[in-house]
């Protein structure tokens, strides 16, 4: 039996990674405290990477989808989505962890979540065109 994995199950298992930069940012009075800078700058080390490897398989399966394009823009929709949630933490963070790495990912994520707009975007166009130019029935005279 082969197992299965969505899309939509890959970014569940990284959300957590954006509610925990939250608590460790919120666990910390004061940057100045020992150890705020390198526990938080941790989390935003493992947030980051949890955006890219979710970007890249976020590629794949688009890409596997390529037929559906309603499904290709379903899991750039997501992508964004996750995205935004990670910019909402972060916009809120960024001020309390200036120097701990948090604009500089948030300036990243950012890029990622245009990126994935940018590709929704496009499939969106596609659909629309598909459906404007989709041959009308009875046109042309059934071939069986």
């Amino acid at each position: 039996m082969k197992a299965c994995l969505e899309f939509e199950d890959i970014l569940r298992i990284n959300r957590p990674e954006i509610s925990k930069l939250r608590e460790i940012g919120d666990s910390f009075e004061s940057v100045d405290q020992d150890g705020a800078c390198e526990a938080f700058g941790q989390q935003v080390q493992l947030l980051e990477g949890a955006v890219i490897q979710c970007y890249k398989i976020a590629a794949v399966v688009a890409r596997k989808k390529g037929g559906d394009l309603s499904e290709v823009a379903e899991v750039w929709e997501q992508m964004s989505q996750f995205c935004q949630l990670a910019l909402e933490e972060l916009r809120s963070l960024k001020n309390k962890y200036p120097h701990c790495g948090t604009a500089q990912l948030y300036d990243r994520v950012l890029d990622y979540k245009l990126a994935a707009d940018k590709r929704l975007q496009a499939v969106q166009e596609e659909i629309e065109c598909e459906k404007r130019s989709a041959i009308p029935n009875g046109l042309f005279p059934d071939p069986s």
